[in-house]
């Protein structure tokens, strides 16, 4: 998590095209950036906090895609739509090009629309608990041991459905902090808190922290 490269669509996010007055053009994004944001582009240190990115439903919605087809291993544009997964005889076909979410308070709701020849064309939901502005609770979450939908796909793919769900709104949340900027030593930000009301999803970016021997980060030590 945090490691990727930031999708272009979660740049533009965040960074829109701008008028000619300087402001960002007309329902580009509904990010708000202020001159404290600016101040602290470049000056984040470890373990110190951004400003928060606040997404609302419609744009988590749109974004939430990218982040499925890049927690299904497709970095690069494709017109595929699609990935299968095989284990043994067995086969399931999940369209990541049309997953969706729901925010609650306090939940996320992700649908994971897929197909096998016993069943056709399915839904399965996984649900899980997270954060909320009164309530935070990092990025952790909590979920059933079984998604909800037909019990013959769940049975044999409910694990690794909640898995690929879980990596989807991490990558959310992780592209989401790295498109906020870099720290101080030029290394991406990272998600520190995801919190979850029914309007918006709002992550809290934060400096990485340095552990003791560790040069694998990048940036400047």
């Amino acid at each position: 998590m945090g490691d990727e490269p930031i999708d272009v669509e979660f740049q533009r996010w965040l960074n829109p095209p701008k008028d000619r007055s300087g402001r960002a053009a007309a329902g580009t994004t509904p990010l708000e950036v202020s001159a404290d944001d600016d101040a602290t582009k470049g000056a984040v240190g470890p373990g110190e906090m951004a400003p928060p990115v606040r997404v609302d439903t419609d744009s988590a919605a749109k974004l939430v895609l990218v982040a499925a087809r890049m927690a299904a291993g497709f970095f690069r544009p494709t017109r595929s739509t699609s990935v299968v997964w095989v284990e043994g005889d067995s086969e399931l076909a999940v369209d990541v090009g049309a997953v969706r979410l729901a925010l609650d308070l306090g939940r996320v709701d992700l649908t994971l629309p897929v197909r096998c020849d016993q069943t056709g064309p399915a839904e399965v939901v996984v649900t899980f608990a997270v954060g909320r502005p009164d309530r935070p609770a990092g990025v952790y979450a909590a979920t059933a041991r079984r998604p909800t939908g037909p019990q013959l796909i769940v049975d044999a793919w409910g694990d690794a459905l909640v898995a690929f769900a879980w990596d989807v709104l991490l990558t959310l949340a992780a592209q989401l902090a790295g498109a906020r900027g870099k720290d101080a030593r030029g290394n991406l930000l990272v998600p520190a808190d995801m919190a979850v009301t029914r309007e918006a999803l709002v992550i809290a970016p934060m400096g990485r922290f340095r552990f003791a021997g560790q040069s694998g980060l990048g940036g400047t030590p």
